[in-house]
């Protein structure tokens, strides 16, 4: 029976992501996404495959989520922005109809004098 095969749990140094790569001699791996070579640096988890493979998904995981939260908050400061520019120029058009009312009694009441 062979001995089993170890992995280690790295990282891009380009894309960020995770990966789950077979432990080696070499220090040298390729990630297989971007292709980008790159020396081994530091192992974020060894051991199985399975086992790493389980470990990478939910670093990424947790890594697109995070990487999401600051577009979230961006995304909802935007549309609270329009939302309140919305209203302010709601507020501001009803503040000209009543502006442009009064001026419009003032010319009747010009023109009644008048007569």
């Amino acid at each position: 029976m062979a001995p089993p095969r170890y992995s280690r749990v790295l990282r891009c140094c380009s894309c960020r992501l995770f990966q789950a790569h077979q432990v080696k001699k070499s220090v040298k791996w390729t990630r297989k996404a971007c292709g980008e070579k790159q020396s081994f640096l530091r192992a974020y988890g060894e051991g199985s495959g399975a086992d790493c493979r389980r470990h990478v998904q939910k670093l990424n995981l947790l890594q697109g989520q995070v990487s999401e939260l600051p577009l979230r908050s961006l995304e909802e400061t935007v549309s609270a922005g329009e939302g309140e520019n919305v209203g302010h120029q709601q507020t501001g058009n009803v503040k000209q109809q009543e502006k442009s009312q009064p001026s419009e009694s003032r010319w009747l009441k010009y023109l009644e004098n008048d007569s």
